[in-house]
C-alpha cells in the first residue's frame, strides 16, 4: 500500500479541485455572457423601449454577479453593497417590466 503524508494528500486534493476563484470566475463569465445575449435581444427600433428592455437584462446580470460574490465574501462592505444591489436592481427590474408592459414592449 502506498503511504502518503496527510499534508501531501491534502495538497494533491486541493490542486485537483477548482478553487472558488475559478468557480466565481466561471459564474461571472456565465452571467456576463447571458446578460450580453439578453441585452441584444432587447434591441428595439424605439430607443426608449430598447433602453428599458436592455436595462432589465443588465440588472439581471448585476443581480447574478452580486449573488456570486455573496456566496463567498466575508468583506462587510462588499456584502452590504451586493445585498443592496440585489434589492435595488430587482426593484428597478419590476418597474421597467411594468413600463414595458404598458408601452407595448
Amino acid at each position: 500500500m502506498l503511504k502518503m503524508p496527510v499534508a501531501t494528500l491534502a495538497i494533491l486534493l486541493a490542486l485537483t479541485m477548482p478553487s472558488f476563484a475559478e468557480e466565481a470566475g466561471q459564474a461571472y463569465m456565465k452571467s456576463m455572457e447571458k446578460m450580453n445575449a439578453d441585452m441584444k435581444k432587447g434591441m428595439d427600433p424605439d430607443a426608449t423601449k430598447a433602453w428599458a428592455k436592455m436595462m432589465v437584462a443588465h440588472h439581471q446580470g448585476a443581480i447574478e454577479m452580486s449573488q456570486t460574490v455573496l456566496k463567498e465574501t466575508k468583506d462587510p462592505m462588499i456584502r452590504e453593497m451586493a445585498e443592496k444591489a440585489v434589492k435595488d436592481q430587482t426593484q428597478e427590474q419590476t418597474t421597467l417590466k411594468e413600463w414595458i408592459g404598458k408601452h407595448g414592449g
